[in-house]
């Protein structure tokens, strides 16, 4: 995983693979990155670690669970109740996961104050049975108000980045900083960090990292240029995927993947059955009645 931040604009790059220590071979379908906007931020969350419970749940879409309904809330107070739920549901998971550890990496647009980065850490020792969680912000001094860091890596991928000569995150910011300048376009951008991810695929030989990825990129509300407010694309390797499907959303509150899916699904219907016209208001509203409006913190 990696995520950097130029002034105007945020981008995270995930692998999407799922692994089980060798018990079944992986599969590169997840979806490890949600959207969060709130009252006074816009944000995205990562992570590396669990991919996936035994049950087949996602974080990220429980993740979208817990923040659910909890609208008017600001950024950090949000990601307070995600770190709260974290710290209770996470261990009981990590004691089966080689390592024991799951990170959230949080780049922001947070108004007031600019761009920030958070973790919400979780580390479980299944030999002694010990917990150790933080929730923090990445600073490059210890002064309040110091800016954030960055450029952040996690998960083995970003480990061997880590490692590496520092040229390439220097190319990197340079990227990034052109892109607010309408001197490159997004596309540039999400293209070079797929081939970072693909890079790490192949140079990481214990088939942690998957040869797929998810890069989307948010912008500052107050964005110098005008320009949208973010998207994502799909890789296979360094190819851009023709389909690239809705990602979790929270925005204030309400889930828009779900209310998404709802509306898509009503679309192809009619599509199928050559409908024209509106579609059943009432029909529609009674599908979207019946959408969970409240959070829920279990992670099964």
């Amino acid at each position: 995983m990696l995520t950097v931040h130029s002034r105007d604009s945020l981008w995270l790059m995930v692998d999407r693979r799922l692994s089980y220590g060798g018990r079944r071979p992986p599969i590169d379908d997840a979806v490890k990155v949600m959207n969060l906007e709130t009252s006074d931020g816009v944000g995205l969350l990562g992570y590396a670690g669990l991919g996936a419970t035994a049950r087949g749940t996602q974080p990220s879409e429980w993740m979208s669970s817990v923040l659910r309904g909890l609208g008017g809330l600001t950024f950090e107070t949000a990601l307070g109740v995600l770190s709260a739920a974290a710290n209770k549901e996470l261990p009981k998971h990590l004691a089966s996961l080689p390592g024991g550890a799951h990170v959230i990496l949080i780049p922001a647009f947070v108004e007031g104050v600019g761009p920030r980065l958070y973790s919400i850490d979780n580390v479980f020792d299944r030999k002694t049975g010990q917990h150790w969680y933080r929730y923090t912000s990445h600073q490059r001094t210890a002064e309040p108000g110091s800016p954030s860091t960055r450029l952040a890596v996690a998960g083995t991928g970003g480990i061997y980045l880590a490692q590496k000569d520092k040229r390439w995150w220097r190319t990197l910011l340079r990227l990034v900083n052109a892109n607010d300048r309408g001197k490159v376009s997004d596309y540039l951008v999400a293209d070079q960090l797929a081939r970072i991810n693909y890079e790490a695929h192949q140079a990481v030989r214990d088939g942690t990292v998957g040869p797929r990825c998810i890069v989307v990129r948010r912008r500052r509300r107050d964005a110098r240029r005008p320009a949208s407010g973010g998207g994502h694309q799909f890789y296979t390797g360094v190819e851009r995927d023709g389909e690239s499907v809705a990602i979790p959303t929270i925005t204030n509150g309400m889930d828009l993947q779900a209310i998404t899916r709802v509306l898509m699904k009503q679309m192809m219907s009619r599509f199928a059955d050559d409908a024209l016209g509106d579609p059943d208001a009432d029909e529609l509203n009674r599908l979207l009645a019946k959408l969970p409006s409240e959070p829920d913190e279990k992670l099964r």
